[in-house]
C-alpha cells in the first residue's frame, strides 16, 4: 500500500524537504530544526501543474477519505479499509474521482499564496461519505445498528484544470481533455483561501520547560523527558495529556499505547467492572472488588488492521490492567501514538456491541445506549518480544509484529 509524498519547505531555513503523508514530526535535513505539523481544518493538497499559465488555472476540489470503516449488525461487526476520493462539485461532466493519480505524484500543501482560482466545495464531506457507503452496501443486507470511521485521514485535494478553447485542459499533464468546458463551471464562485488554507509548523519544544520533545515522525503524542510530560495537538497548539505506564515488565519490554477512556453511559447499567462482567456474560464470577472498580474503555492508540483493532479493544476492555499503572513515560522501546483520542471515542459503541450478551437483544439495547466520554489518559502497556509476536502475558493478548509494522500506511 503506497502513501502520498508531500513537498514542503522548512519554516526555519526554507530548505525543501519531502514528507510521507503520515509524518507529523518533521526534522529539517539542513538546519536540524524539529517542527510539529498541524492543519487548522484538516490538510489541503495541490496536485502539481505543468501549465505555465498559473493565473488561469482552475482548481477543482475533491474530498478524500482514508481509514477503517466499521459496520455493526446483529450478527457481528464488519470492517474494511478504504482509501477513496470523490468530487466535491455537483458537476457530472468532470471526473468523479482522481483514482490513483495522487499516489504517483508529489503533492504540495495548499497555502493562501497559491496562484490560480480555487472553487469551494458544493458537496459536504458527509454527502461524499454517503455516496461512498451506498456503493458498499448490498440491497439484501440487514440494516446497520451503528457505524464508525477509525484512523481516518480526511481533507481536500485540488486538481488543476485549464480552459483550452471549448475544451478543458488537464493541467497536470498539460494536454487537452475530450471534455467540453461546462458553462456552469465558469460561473462558480472562487474560494477565499484565507485563513482556512495552510499548515502550521509548531516548534517541537515542551510548552512547560522548553526542552526538546521526542517522538517518531508519525507520532501524534510527544514526550518531554525533562519534566516527564506528554503532549498532543489541540487546534493549533500542544496540550498536555495525562500519561501512565504499567510497572513490573521485563527490562527489554516493548510498550504499546492505549487510550483509557471513562464515560457516562445512559440506557445501560455499566458503571463498574462487576456490571461489565454481567453485561458480557463472562464465564468467571465477578470478584467483590470489581463492584467498586470503575468501568473504562480501553482502545488502541495506534493504527492497526480493523480486525486486530477490535480484538485488542475488546480484550483489554474486558480484562484491564489498571492495578499496575503509575504516572510515567514509557522506555525507549515504545510504539508511537498514531490514533488520536477523538477517533478512539468513535469506536466505543462498536466495542460495546462486540461483548454485549445476549446477541438477540442487541438491536434494542444498542439503540437505547448513549455514550458520553468524560475523561481519558494515555496508558503504555509492556509487551514481551517473541519470534513473531508481541505478547502481553497478563492480559493474554498478542500482536503480530509484521501486522504492526505494516500499519504505518493505514
Amino acid at each position: 500500500m503506497s502513501g502520498w509524498r508531500i513537498e514542503t519547505a522548512c519554516p526555519q531555513c526554507g530548505a525543501p524537504t519531502d514528507l510521507e503523508e503520515t509524518e507529523r514530526l518533521v526534522t529539517c535535513p539542513f538546519c536540524r530544526v524539529k517542527s510539529f505539523l498541524v492543519g487548522r481544518d484538516g490538510f489541503r493538497y495541490l496536485l502539481p501543474s505543468k501549465s505555465t499559465r498559473r493565473q488561469d488555472l482552475l482548481y477543482v476540489p475533491y474530498w478524500r477519505f482514508k481509514g477503517l470503516f466499521f459496520a455493526c449488525r446483529q450478527a457481528g461487526v464488519e470492517h474494511r479499509f478504504a482509501d477513496v476520493n470523490e468530487i466535491a462539485l455537483a458537476l457530472s461532466s468532470l471526473p468523479r474521482t482522481l483514482g490513483l493519480r495522487p499516489q504517483g505524484l508529489r503533492l504540495r500543501f495548499l497555502t493562501p499564496q497559491a496562484e490560480g482560482r480555487f472553487l469551494p466545495p458544493e458537496r459536504s464531506l458527509g454527502d461524499a461519505m454517503t455516496a461512498f457507503l451506498s456503493r458498499l452496501r448490498k440491497p439484501h443486507e440487514r440494516p446497520l445498528l451503528c457505524t464508525a470511521h477509525i484512523g481516518e485521514s480526511m481533507g481536500l485535494l485540488y486538481a488543476p484544470y485549464g480552459i483550452d478553447g471549448p475544451f478543458l485542459l488537464d493541467a497536470v499533464l498539460d494536454r487537452p481533455l475530450s471534455i467540453r468546458t461546462p458553462p456552469e463551471l465558469l460561473s462558480l464562485p472562487v474560494d477565499d483561501l484565507r485563513p482556512a488554507a495552510g499548515v502550521t509548523f509548531l516548534p517541537a519544544l515542551c510548552p512547560d520547560c522548553g526542552w526538546d520533545l521526542e517522538g517518531s515522525p508519525q507520532a501524534l503524542a510527544l514526550h518531554c523527558r525533562s519534566c516527564q510530560s506528554s503532549w498532543i495537538p489541540s487546534g493549533e497548539r500542544l496540550t498536555q495529556v495525562s500519561s501512565c505506564c504499567a510497572t513490573g515488565g521485563d527490562p527489554g519490554s516493548f510498550f504499546l499505547p492505549f487510550w483509557e477512556i471513562g464515560c457516562e453511559l445512559r440506557g445501560i447499567e455499566l458503571r463498574t467492572r462487576g456490571e461489565l462482567a454481567r453485561a458480557a456474560n463472562l464465564p468467571a464470577a465477578p470478584r467483590k472488588e470489581w463492584e467498586e472498580e470503575p468501568f473504562r474503555f480501553w482502545v488502541p492508540a495506534f493504527k492497526i488492521r480493523a480486525e486486530n483493532f477490535l480484538q485488542l479493544a475488546k480484550a483489554l476492555t474486558l480484562h484491564p490492567l489498571t492495578g499496575r499503572l503509575e504516572p510515567s513515560l514509557p522506555g525507549p522501546r515504545h510504539h508511537p501514538v498514531t490514533l488520536p483520542v477523538e477517533e478512539a471515542c468513535e469506536s466505543l459503541k462498536l466495542i460495546l456491541a462486540a461483548f454485549l450478551r445476549p446477541r438477540r437483544d442487541l438491536p434494542e439495547r444498542l439503540a437505547a445506549v448513549e455514550i458520553r466520554p468524560e475523561r481519558f489518559r494515555l496508558a503504555y502497556l509492556p509487551f514481551r518480544e517473541t519470534a513473531h509476536d508481541w505478547i502481553q502475558p497478563e492480559a493474554k493478548i498478542a500482536v503480530n509484529r509484521n501486522i504492526l509494522g505494516l500499519s504505518a500506511n493505514l
